[in-house]
């Protein structure tokens, strides 16, 4: 079981299920995957990931220095304050106020080209 996980370029085994699968559709031993046979002779090789990050992340998040930390307090200090942004709740609330009038303008509008009498 271990040399499945380790990436090596051993011959599949033929009582593996992936061989006996290739073997039924007609696949050859030593020759490409495709119609021209011009696809891999090997496997791909694999490596068991150990960690919980995603699996794009390779390298690890440094914290940063403290020199770097202090610039950067020292810029904050500098800059004005930044006006509050509104809470997740109220933007919300906006966003459905604002949605409705939409509506309202839409169904005002149709009305005007609409009979009377329907």
């Amino acid at each position: 079981m271990g040399e499945e996980l380790s990436g090596s370029s051993a011959a599949i085994n033929s009582s593996n299920i992936g061989y006996q699968l290739l073997k039924k559709h007609g696949w050859k031993e030593g020759t490409g995957l495709g119609i021209a046979e011009q696809g891999r002779l090997e496997p791909i090789r694999t490596h068991v990931k150990k960690n919980k990050r995603g699996i794009g992340a390779e390298k690890v998040k440094r914290p940063k220095p403290i020199e770097a930390l202090e610039a950067e307090s020292k810029n904050e200090k500098e800059k004005p304050p930044k006006k509050s942004k509104a809470s997740k709740r109220m933007r919300k609330i906006l966003e459905l106020e604002r949605r409705l009038q939409e509506t309202e303008f839409d169904r005002a509008f149709r009305r005007e080209f609409w009979p009377d009498n329907v």
